[in-house]
């Protein structure tokens, strides 16, 4: 049995038993704790009131029975007949936690409504920093998920911005000499600046100097802000960005036409080159740039984008704009590389079909993928979510930052549970949450289940790259197959085409039916194939009678171009024109599932099970016409 057989409840609740007594015990834990605080206190509830409320606990038993009924319908994301979104096992470390904290109802916004929790969280947070590459300078806290986190960081990127102009302002109002900061300058040097002000003044001046900057975005606005400059922002990302990078654009009011779309290859990674073209472009006007936004992890295809190369274009241009890496999937990719690089093993599988075990080969991710990892400690900010590969339950995001000279930056007011405002360096240091965030009130639950199994299960090869390197591997073995299914197995009418080489543990993928078919027609019948592989709600199928699960996705001509998708298309077998009009329809797995090999090793193979399924609806799907 491996290790990570010990870190999960089983597809079977194979640790069930043990795992209950552990729940057990933390009630009795938690209830005993109850009593013992100021025990001479005495009884509420006595037993006679107890008593009277059997037709209460009658009624209660009834309805848990129903909603314990209602919960059967839901996906057995436990399973490894469950490759659909991006959702598996959680932790038992994780759950017990949650549950334990749960109970005592923190509310992280400030120690003084939490102090256990925020103290689990600010340690939790710095176990994910010290996981993305940062050191003991860095920020970083849990927010409800990736969205929120992305937004704070382009928050604190725009801020950052314009802080050169503000320090500009504050030094003339302060009577202090002129620091000579170029409006371009780098992040880190601008926070820096800021920083000295609070060194060479009063920290009460500095405030109110910072405060009446004409430049300073945070008070006065965008507009007021732009009307001085004669500058328009803009924000580049690629492609592949997250729908929540469009909703921070509009949240922070500057639109969502200031996003500029940089191209990806057809590995759907960043295309350098054209970032470099777009920002020449933005200078040559005069316009400046807010932050670049890279992706480790697409939520769709899983791709990594070359972070070390735009780091190496960033140094190129001095350092001169804010760096943020959206980790939110992919953030946990880089387990795989510490302390060294874990390696993802020999570039061939077993698989069995037709009763028959044979080694096949598969293409694994290139060197590239870490190289990329080992970059992220580069950028200014990182997304992570824990509730996705960090395998905890919801809600669980992480955003971290690489100086704690964003957090002054960043203060919100809340008298009712801080003291007055002090300097930088008393704020970078500060061991609170609640006024440096966006949210407001947020669960200690999921700071104590990241923070438990964040400790038991370590963010490094040893633990949870193992998790994440069999992720990989399994994904490339579902592609291998998709691809080698016709020729292993006998002939299909069909051929499964995958949109790309897994570049991490999503597959996304389409049928191409024999003879000529339109692209409407193709996306039809992968529409008809991923309901067979789902159970939609007005479908009137059962959980338990769905054997295998997929998701979807689609590929949209507004936002994917077509030279993106050119060799994509050339293999699927359809034409330039027919994309721009119709999109693709792509069927989607997410191999997140943690017992694919311990399953192998017991003579099961449900990948090749999914694959032999696949590949016999399609041929007798495509052979039924569709019906009016």
């Amino acid at each position: 049995m491996s290790e990570i057989s010990n870190w999960f409840a089983g597809p079977k609740g194979e640790n069930g038993d043990w795992f209950t007594e552990s729940v057990r015990h933390i009630m009795h834990d938690y209830y005993a704790w109850r009593r013992n605080y100021f025990p001479e206190d005495g009884l509420v509830i006595d037993a006679e009131s107890r008593r009277a409320g059997e037709a209460f606990r009658d009624r209660y038993d009834d309805k848990l029975f129903e909603l314990l009924a209602r919960l059967k319908a839901d996906f057995p994301f436990q399973s490894p007949r469950y490759a659909a979104h991006m959702l598996a096992e959680q932790t038992l470390p994780s759950i017990a936690a949650y549950m334990a904290a749960m109970l005592y109802n923190p509310n992280n916004v400030a120690f003084e409504a939490a102090p256990v929790t925020v103290r689990l969280e600010i340690e939790a947070a710095q176990m994910i920093a010290r996981m993305v590459g940062y050191g003991s300078d860095s920020w970083a806290h849990l927010t409800s998920g990736g969205t929120v986190a992305n937004i704070q960081a382009l928050w604190l990127a725009r801020t950052v911005k314009y802080l050169p102009l503000v320090v500009e302002d504050m030094r003339k109002q302060l009577g202090l000499v002129h620091a000579c900061t170029a409006f371009g300058a780098s992040p880190d040097e601008a926070m820096q600046t800021f920083a000295k002000v609070f060194e060479e003044a009063p920290a009460k001046d500095a405030i109110a100097a910072y405060l009446e900057s004409r430049h300073n975005v945070v008070e006065r606005g965008f507009a007021h802000a732009f009307a001085k400059l004669g500058s328009e922002p803009f924000l580049l990302a690629p492609e592949t960005q997250h729908y929540s990078i469009r909703k921070a654009l509009d949240i922070l009011g500057l639109g969502r036409q200031a996003l500029v779309t940089v191209k990806v290859d057809s590995d759907f990674r960043m295309e350098v080159d054209d970032l470099r073209e777009k920002l020449d472009k933005i200078d040559q006007r005069g316009d400046h740039v807010i932050a670049v936004v890279s992706i480790i992890g697409t939520t769709e295809e899983g791709a990594v984008d070359p972070l070390d190369k735009i780091v190496s274009l960033r140094a190129e241009r001095k350092n001169s704009f804010w760096l943020h890496a959206d980790g939110a999937y992919g953030g946990y990719f880089r387990t795989i590389t510490l302390s060294d690089r874990l390696g993802l093993g020999d570039p061939t599988t077993i698989i069995k079909l037709n009763g028959e075990v044979k080694e096949i080969p598969m293409a694994l991710p290139s060197k590239g993928m870490c190289d990329a990892l080992e970059a992220m400690g580069a950028c200014d900010s990182v997304t992570v979510d824990p509730h996705k590969l960090g395998y905890v339950p919801y809600p669980a995001g992480a955003i971290c930052f690489k100086s704690n000279l964003v957090k002054p930056l960043a203060r919100q007011d809340a008298p009712y549970f801080e003291e007055g405002v002090g300097g930088v360096e008393e704020e970078r240091n500060a061991e609170n949450v609640g006024v440096y965030i966006l949210e407001g009130s947020k669960p200690g639950a999921a700071a104590a289940a990241v923070w438990l199994s964040h400790t038991l299960i370590p963010l490094d090869k040893t633990g949870h790259g193992l998790l994440i390197r069999d992720g990989i591997r399994n994904a490339c073995e579902l592609n291998a197959l998709l691809e080698q299914y016709p020729k292993l197995a006998g002939e299909s009418s069909n051929q499964a085409v995958a949109l790309c080489a897994p570049g991490s543990n999503i597959v996304c993928f389409a049928f191409r039916a024999s003879g000529k078919r339109s692209l409407k027609e193709l996306n039809e019948l992968n529409q008809r194939i991923y309901e067979k592989f789902s159970v939609a709600d007005k479908s009137g199928k059962r959980v338990y009678d769905q054997a295998f699960f997929l998701s979807r996705t689609r590929l949209d001509p507004k936002r994917y171009s077509v030279e993106t998708l050119a060799r994509f298309l050339d293999r699927l077998g359809v034409n330039r024109e027919e994309y721009e009009t119709e999109g693709v329809f792509l069927l989607r797995s997410v191999l997140m599932n943690p017992w694919y090999g311990e399953a192998k090793r017991r003579g099961r193979y449900f990948l090749s099970e999914l694959v032999t399924e696949l590949y016999q609806t399609a041929d007798e799907l495509s052979s039924t016409p569709v019906k009016e």
